[in-house]
């Protein structure tokens, strides 16, 4: 019996502490959290765990350079602080990177400038990095526009070892006990508060069976990500914050042999960087900073931000690179929290990043807005403290958590040189639902791969198809047909406009 299924047998009428809607980086961080304190935790998504936000990201955890530019210094201290905290915290998943700022004489900040910033960093963070310095020479990287400056500058930051989807799963698989769980592709039907009982009931509703059942929560905490605005509307919850959106996408191509660490280079406009960032067989490329108005908006790769991201490529790598086969996309929307005044049309970097905890006025009720990885740590404590002044955990002492649960399996796909986690493995013991479930959040394979991992001449097919034999029979019938459509409507249609 999977996870899942062992899960929906056990919540019928079940009690819990806290219900989290929303199973991403900011759910799932404080999942754990109060798991941890021996609160009994119930998490739920709509989707897949980390099928939002937290599965497009950077994987960057860095400590808030982007605040010195309004020298909010306090903000990098602290963001500083938490992004040394995560990596002394999760060496299995987080280890300390250098990244190499890429001086251009042509447009810009004034490189001394960026040199003495980023000591400036450095210190804010007490010194727990390696100093930055100068490299004047890097002539390995072969792969650079030749109108590059051959200065550099060599600083460090946190960054993810395998991917954001990865850290989210992790952390909600390694937290699973008999009295606190999580459940994917779960919808709530409705949810109401008895105030004298002091308890949540929330109606549910899998997915793929169609089975509902109930459970009851003390206190509800939405962390819903771009959708924390809609879940509160469903429930007529009230927030003084509201999110407004940025899309951030990135281009995947083949990586050049001799890239081995992040690259950054300065855009010229609105005072923004792209990145070249090594990640397994390919290099990304972006990302963009686009407002979008609707969250379905923010998850399209348009052709206009691909010809966006290829003109700058050609500005910085070398032209046959940037022009060369694309492999994937990377996609992403960004929720961005704002007062619900807000209306300025700015360029969204200049938006905080910054996260708002907010508790309605007259219910239990706790919403989650903005935020991102490097402060994910720091929020779900701020919140476990908001929520131990309204109950104390269920258990006085450290419950028996499955911290390691059953060893991983491994097994090979077509034109990767590393092996992935197993799709049986997956299914069992990773709440794994669908293809797309599997190769791009259980593994990277649709992100390393061409074509979502069919191949640029579907020679991959054979391979997937035997792979939906493992998949769970309560799900979605035609794994294979539904996926081909997908990528012929988010890569193909793309592709094709643009060659």
């Amino acid at each position: 019996m999977s996870i899942r299924q062992k899960n929906w047998g056990i919540i019928e009428n079940k009690s819990f502490d806290i219900a989290i809607i929303g199973g991403g980086i900011s759910g799932a961080s404080i999942y754990k959290e109060l798991t941890q304190q021996g609160y009994k935790v119930f998490l739920v998504d709509k989707g897949d765990f980390s099928c939002g936000t937290s599965q497009a990201s950077a994987m960057m955890i860095w400590g808030g350079l982007l605040y010195l530019k309004n020298l909010d210094l306090a903000s990098v201290y602290h963001f500083s602080k938490d992004r040394d905290e995560m990596i002394k915290s999760f060496k299995d998943n987080i280890r300390q990177q250098y990244f190499r700022y890429i001086a251009n004489n042509k447009w810009g900040r004034n490189k001394y400038l960026c040199y003495l910033a980023l000591q400036l960093y450095w210190v804010l963070s007490c010194f727990k990095r390696d100093r930055p310095k100068f490299e004047k020479e890097f002539s390995e990287l072969d792969f650079l526009n030749a109108g590059n400056s051959n200065e550099s500058i060599l600083y460090q930051e946190g960054f993810l070892k395998h991917s954001d989807s990865r850290l989210v799963l992790d952390w909600i698989c390694n937290h699973q006990t008999e009295d606190s769980l999580a459940i994917n592709y779960c919808s709530i039907q409705g949810a109401s508060y008895n105030k004298k009982d002091k308890l949540w009931s929330l109606n549910l509703k899998d997915t793929f069976s169609n089975n509902q059942c109930a459970i009851k929560a003390k206190i509800i905490v939405n962390c819903a990500g771009v959708w924390t605005d809609r879940v509160n509307d469903q429930f007529g919850i009230q927030s003084p914050y509201k999110h407004v959106y940025s899309k951030g996408v990135f281009i995947g191509y083949e990586r050049p042999k001799k890239h081995k660490l992040p690259l950054i280079f300065e855009m010229g406009e609105h005072g923004d960087t792209l990145t070249f960032i090594p990640w397994g067989p390919i290099s990304l490329w972006g990302p963009t900073e686009t407002k979008v108005t609707s969250i379905e908006d923010g998850y399209k790769v348009t052709p206009e931000d691909v010809r966006f991201l290829i003109k700058h490529a050609s500005k910085n790598l070398d032209p046959t690179l940037a022009k060369s086969r694309i492999v994937s996309f990377r996609c992403g929307i960004r929720p961005l929290a704002v007062e619900k005044t807000f209306d300025a049309d700015c360029y969204p970097l200049d938006i905080s990043r910054n996260h708002k905890i907010v508790e309605d006025l007259d219910l239990p009720w706790i919403s989650i807005y903005g935020g991102k990885i490097s402060g994910c740590i720091s929020m779900a404590k701020q919140v476990a403290q908001k929520i131990a002044k309204k109950i104390s955990p269920s258990f006085k002492e450290f419950p028996n958590i499955n911290i390691k649960g059953n060893e991983m399996s491994w097994a090979s796909y077509p034109g990767l040189q590393d092996k992935v986690p197993s799709i049986d493995f997956c299914v069992n013991n990773e709440f794994c639902c669908t293809l797309e479930d599997y190769l791009r959040r259980r593994t990277n394979i649709s992100q390393w791969v061409a074509r979502e991992g069919l191949g640029f001449q579907n020679e991959n097919l054979e391979y997937i198809n035997n792979l939906t034999n493992y998949l769970p029979k309560y799900s979605v019938n035609n794994h294979l047909n539904e996926y081909k459509n997908k990528v012929n409507d988010e890569f193909d249609k793309v592709i094709n406009q643009i060659i």
